[in-house]
């Protein structure tokens, strides 16, 4: 016999008809046991068997591969105990051993480290980042996986800790102060995005059995907050904020009355954002990144409101007040980097009754116009006005509160005899 055939019913007496190869190495498959094949070269003849798994290739897409492996010669090992060796050695293929595996992936650490910077590089705003990082890196919420391959978070047993600890969160367990039920969805929504993320581009191995680290939670229900002011709280506003101690913080709250902007969008306003001549304050990171960057028109009770947050915060921070409008102190921040502007949330500072975002959903016309030399707050009207119109017509009445001859912010001089009244109109 010359000829080889790919396959046939495998004898002793026909292996050792087959002649060696010149060259070469030739495969002669077993019709009786799948995947085995007498595998014939120039100087020997050896048993092997060969089967096709699913296997992830290096960018953790999933592929089929061709796998081989010798287990025996011929003929120190006979047919019959071939076949009945080749059987184990299948099942052993099959059940992963001895094939290279790609790394479980990125840590949740790791994963953040890049997911962080994809936020910076696509312009997202530093309000975004930090919420991201703190739930990440505080260790009373997902900081304790740091360390951890998501992979692991990605499977039955991971999904079960993820489970437990939102439900931990959840019920103040994992910190004395912080956590509860919005804490803990804001984590594992945290956690999720960026398993997704990593998980598209490839620095994870996804589970065969599609776990999910979220898989198994169960978001707590979430209900609107009830903290937004009415005109009958404001006079007690009013006499909260004459009464603040830190003259900063006290603008700084004043200044979200008026606009109704973002607490983040003012806290991070520079002096170089500010064009008094145009009488504007631009916004250049606000929710949502550089690409819905926006200006806030100015009143001339808001040019009064920063004017005088100027001579405060030369008081309070002279170096910081240099650049921010708001000027934080870093004595009083409890966690996360102090970037040198106010301190929106982690503060040990006094805040007003209603503060931050309860502001944002009032039922009178924004922004707000105040009495002449900072009085009580007015209505200009019986009836609410449009907020644009009320804009408009302060913009007209406004003459260089905080501008200098060279329509420049406040000077020196101005700031000695203090901002420029502010002009009450009726409706």
């Amino acid at each position: 016999m010359t000829e080889l055939p790919k396959k046939a019913r495998l004898t002793d007496a026909m292996a050792a008809r087959f002649p060696f190869l010149p060259s070469g190495q030739r495969l002669v498959a077993d019709t009786d046991q799948p995947g085995l094949y007498l595998k014939v070269g120039k100087t020997a003849k050896s048993w092997v068997v060969q089967t096709e798994v699913r296997v992830l290739d290096e960018r953790m897409r999933k592929r089929r591969k061709t796998v081989r492996r010798a287990f025996a010669a011929f003929p120190e090992v006979s047919v019959k105990d071939a076949r009945a060796a080749a059987k184990g050695e299948l099942a052993a293929i099959l059940a992963g051993e001895g094939i290279k595996r790609p790394e479980a992936g990125v840590t949740l650490g790791q994963a953040w480290d890049l997911y962080r910077a994809h936020l910076e590089r696509t312009g997202r705003s530093p309000a975004t980042v930090y919420s991201y990082r703190n739930a990440v890196e505080a260790e009373h919420l997902l900081g304790i996986w740091a360390d951890t391959p998501l992979s692991d978070l990605a499977t039955a047993e991971g999904a079960a800790r993820v489970a437990a600890r939102h439900d931990a969160i959840t019920a103040g367990e994992t910190h004395p102060k912080h956590g509860g039920s919005y804490a803990a969805n804001g984590a594992m929504r945290t956690l999720r995005v960026i398993y997704n993320w990593a998980l598209e581009r490839g620095h994870v191995r996804p589970d065969a059995d599609g776990w999910h680290p979220t898989r198994q939670v169960t978001f707590n229900r979430e209900e609107a907050r009830e903290s937004a002011m009415t005109r009958l709280d404001l006079p007690g506003w009013w006499a909260a904020y004459q009464g603040m101690e830190n003259r900063v913080r006290a603008e700084f709250q004043l200044l979200l009355l008026l606009s109704g902007s973002r607490a983040g969008a003012i806290a991070t306003a520079r002096w170089e954002h500010l064009d008094v001549a145009a009488r504007r304050l631009h916004i250049p990171t606000p929710k949502g990144g550089k690409a819905r960057a926006y200006d806030i028109p100015l009143t001339r009770p808001m040019l009064a409101c920063l004017a005088r947050a100027r001579r405060a915060g030369r008081m309070y921070q002279p170096a910081l007040s240099r650049e921010w409008i708001f000027p934080g102190d870093p004595s009083k921040a409890k966690r996360g980097t102090f970037a040198g502007h106010m301190s929106l949330f982690a503060t040990t500072e006094a805040k007003l009754p209603c503060s931050g975002h309860g502001r944002r959903p009032q039922p009178f016309p924004q922004p707000l116009c105040l009495g002449r030399g900072g009085g009580e707050p007015v209505q200009e009207a019986d009836e609410p006005q449009p907020a644009r119109r009320c804009t408009l017509r302060h913009l007209r009445l406004a003459r260089g509160a905080l501008a200098g001859p060279d329509g420049r912010p406040a000077t020196d001089q101005h700031d000695r005899h203090g901002p420029a009244p502010t002009t009450r109109t009726s409706g």
